[in-house]
């Protein structure tokens, strides 16, 4: 059976004293929550990968049937990853899969190399590159690291079967205004 991992950074967060704040999902002050532009960005994410019919979404990647958030705990206080996967995974009802804390790569890695069929992952954008790193053997097109100013793309690992080799690709989501069509390239190339 195919796998295809599909990861996103956590939508937007408050990044300073100038910034908008937090918020929850009632619209209570948070700091370690998403601010409205990152509430917006996870609810055009539902369409992006689902359609209103079920299918696949605008991004024509496949309707993810897994969903994988950092836990939140020691060390780990974020709700942006869960948060920004919750009205995608409420509208396919699924659950999250909240059990690694986000400094876990290694657990994760190992939990993700055994997924078959689609899923999609929330994470902190300066680990994405090293969980993706631990799945790919040639970690050739991977950027090495993730820019703090940029919410807007998809990184996929797609693989078709469990003996072969996972392939990787980025996915703009050009999902809501200043979004970006160019894609993360590596900052020690050139």
């Amino acid at each position: 059976m195919s796998t295809v991992l599909m990861f996103v950074r956590h939508g937007e967060k408050p990044l300073g004293d100038a910034s908008p704040r937090g918020v929850t999902i009632d619209g209570q002050p948070d700091r370690e929550s998403l601010t409205p532009r990152g509430w917006q960005r996870a609810g055009a994410l539902v369409r992006f990968f689902v359609a209103g019919d079920g299918g696949p979404g605008s991004s024509g990647l496949p309707v993810p049937t897994r969903f994988f958030a950092s836990q939140v705990g020691p060390q780990s206080s974020s709700r942006r990853p869960l948060e920004t996967l919750q009205p995608l995974a409420e509208r396919l009802r699924q659950p999250v899969d909240a059990t690694h804390l986000k400094q876990d790569v290694d657990g994760l890695s190992r939990t993700l190399a055994a997924v078959e069929g689609s899923a999609v992952v929330s994470w902190e954008h300066h680990l994405i590159p090293s969980i993706v790193l631990a799945l790919v053997e040639s970690p050739g097109p991977v950027p090495s690291a993730w820019p703090d100013d940029r919410f807007d793309v998809v990184w996929v690992l797609e693989r078709p079967s469990a003996t072969m080799p996972f392939t990787f690709r980025q996915v703009p989501q050009l999902l809501l205004a200043g979004d970006v069509a160019e894609l993360i390239v590596d900052p020690g190339a050139g």
